[in-house]
């Protein structure tokens, strides 16, 4: 299952930019992540969740936006969508495809909370005083 080591690698990645950013937590991961990578998605959910436990990650969520597969052609340039499995040949000229999207597995974004937000958060609180519920 070679969703766990992409999870900790996505895991990693996401820490070290949050430590750059002197963070405290890492509050949501968004990747974008390709058909053609054959990731499962689920899997890679249930290894994030797994990995992430320790680390400054280990309340964030895992956002995947998944990448549908396109493929050009190398000589009319024609763009399709993949047919009956994976044919790379054009329909219309009968020349090579390449892929031009779907390959993706890359981190889009990280939200992470700062000490400043954190402070901040922590001094409008205060502004409140709890009440007991009745």
């Amino acid at each position: 299952m070679h969703e766990v080591s992409i999870a900790q690698s996505i895991v990693e990645i996401a820490e070290a930019s949050a430590r750059g950013r002197n963070a405290l937590s890492i509050q949501l991961i968004k990747i974008r992540l390709g058909d053609f990578t054959n990731i499962v998605p689920e899997a890679l959910e249930f290894a994030f969740a797994v990995v992430r436990q320790g680390s400054l990650a280990e309340h964030a969520r895992l956002d995947i936006e998944m990448v549908r597969m396109t493929l050009n052609c190398v000589v009319c340039e024609m763009a399709t969508k993949p047919a009956r499995g994976l044919c790379l040949i054009c329909a219309q000229c009968g020349f090579p495809l390449k892929i031009v999207a779907g390959e993706e597995l890359q981190i889009e974004y990280i939200d992470v909370t700062t000490e400043e937000e954190s402070f901040e958060w922590n001094e409008a609180y205060k502004e409140y005083p709890s009440r007991p519920m009745s």
